[in-house]
């Protein structure tokens, strides 16, 4: 079994780990910069048996739609090089199992506090929503960039291995957390201190199959934790360090297939010509599509589009699949377009090109002018210096917000007054990004006042944080963060 270079369009890393359901790996950054992703190749055998596509399709829909803030956000479930993938939005380190062999320095009884409080957090929500986890192990919890716990493989044992009712399912993940909060307390946590007593005090209020009650515990029991737990400091510190690492490699291996690329274009078509389709746009970015003798009806879901591929026949089959699957998360490209574009690059009729050649003069003459606007635009809008930044505040709702409601979050930047651009970036505790952003300051405008909506769903109790980053090209960024809390019965 051969490893493609791409998945989805992205470069694949060398990185990778073996997990229960497949092998994990680390996707390179996106064309704009984007955070590497990850992606699980699922293993061949477990999609063998009859219909364990279509539950493996099933489970990763239920638990998108429930959009977690617990839960890595889903990407993709697309089918390449005969293999099915699933793309999250975080590449799978570190993982709480790595930080408990590595021993990673500075991990407390704050750390196990808040992997604890997050994960049962993220496991009830699922209960209620009649899902369950089914394989929640240390290898399972991910660290987001600012340290906060995300599960990996949600639902996926009951769609691929286990056959268990959704009661047992989820008595097996509190019995699991149970396990957890011992671990931690046991690895980070001092033995004979209040907060060792508090972490097994929720391991056996757990194990008698209250999950809700041992996270109701832990929380309350918050005295015995330090004052400034809720930082996360050592948990983002080697959050920040996984995800550098992976970044910085990804981007050299997606440098050396562009490269590869750029010098033998023939031997990559050639490689490619099976598999892919060179025209096909998905979600916006490079990557494989449908052919368009292989498009199918497609089925509207919550978050986007199922395209069903047509099967293909038994000489264009590589492995002799016939139940192809392809989800795509997000709007995609709607067959007309696709048809559209591919128009726009079709041969030109015979008389096209004399017709050609009597506009190109005019043409010329027409871009000459255009150049020289351009020149005069840029003089007219280059980019100047912006304002310097000297403070930054986030202002969140004080009242906890009920089921569905948006937290209206409000971040305040104090400069010197001068006007241009301010370039900042929202950091959620979810582990969703907004990017960077760009608010043109006033001249005398000291207070720049910038916006974030962030809306929660579903049951359960939640506390979000959103962090200001005003990013200054001369230093570190100026950061600021506020909070907000959200209940759901």
């Amino acid at each position: 079994m051969t490893t493609p270079t791409t998945v989805g369009g992205r470069a694949l890393s060398d990185w990778s780990r073996d997990g229960r359901f497949g092998t994990w790996h680390a996707l390179g950054p996106g064309d704009a910069g984007e955070p590497p992703h990850g992606v699980l190749r699922i293993d061949r055998a477990l999609l063998a048996p009859p219909g364990a596509r279509e539950r493996l399709a099933a489970a990763v829909v239920a638990v998108a739609k429930l959009r977690l803030p617990g839960v890595p956000a889903t990407v993709d479930l697309v089918r390449e090089s005969g293999d099915v993938w699933l793309i999250v939005a975080r590449p799978p380190a570190r993982t709480v199992a790595d930080l408990l062999a590595a021993g990673a320095p500075g991990l407390d009884e704050g750390s196990a506090a808040s992997v604890l409080n997050e994960t049962a957090q993220t496991l009830l929500a699922l209960h209620a929503a009649g899902l369950a986890h089914g394989s929640f192990t240390p290898d399972s919890v991910v660290l987001a960039p600012d340290g906060t716990a995300l599960l990996l493989e949600a639902s996926l044992a009951t769609a691929l291995v286990e056959e268990a009712p959704p009661a047992s399912a989820q008595h097996a993940d509190i019995t699991a957390w149970a396990a957890l909060a011992r671990t931690l307390g046991t690895a980070w946590a001092e033995a004979g201190t209040p907060a060792a007593d508090l972490f097994a005090h929720c391991s056996e209020t757990a194990e008698s199959g209250d999950l809700a009650t041992a996270r109701t515990t832990l929380t309350a029991g918050r005295a015995a934790l330090p004052r400034d737990f809720l930082r996360r400091t050592a948990l983002r510190t080697a959050a920040t360090a996984a995800l550098t690492e992976l970044t910085e490699t990804a981007r050299r291996e997606t440098e050396a297939i562009e490269e590869a690329t750029e010098a033998t274009p023939a031997d990559r078509t050639a490689a490619d010509s099976d598999t892919a389709d060179p025209e096909g746009t998905v979600l916006g970015r490079r990557g494989r599509s449908t052919p368009p003798t292989a498009a199918a009806g497609e089925q509207a879901t919550v978050l986007g589009k199922r395209n069903e591929r047509a099967p293909a026949t038994a000489e264009a089959s590589n492995d002799g699949d016939d139940n192809e699957i392809l989800l795509r998360f997000g709007p995609g490209v709607p067959l007309t377009e696709e048809e559209s574009l591919r128009a726009l690059w079709a041969a030109p009729a015979p008389g096209a090109t004399r017709r050609r050649r009597r506009r190109r003069a005019g043409l010329l003459g027409a871009f000459a002018v255009l150049a020289a606007v351009a020149v005069v635009l840029w003089l007219l809008l280059r980019p100047t210096a912006g304002p310097t930044v000297t403070a930054a505040e986030v202002k969140a709702p004080t009242q906890r917000l009920s089921c569905g409601q948006t937290a209206e979050v409000t971040g305040v930047v104090t400069t010197d007054g001068r006007g241009g651009p301010l370039t900042y970036r929202w950091l959620r505790s979810d582990g969703q990004e907004s990017g960077e952003l760009t608010r043109t300051a006033r001249s005398g405008e000291r207070e720049v006042v910038v916006h974030l909506q962030w809306t929660v769903r579903g049951p359960g109790l939640f506390r979000g944080t959103a962090r200001l980053q005003v990013l200054r090209p001369d230093g570190s960024p100026i950061e600021a963060e506020g909070t907000f809390s959200y209940s759901c019965a």
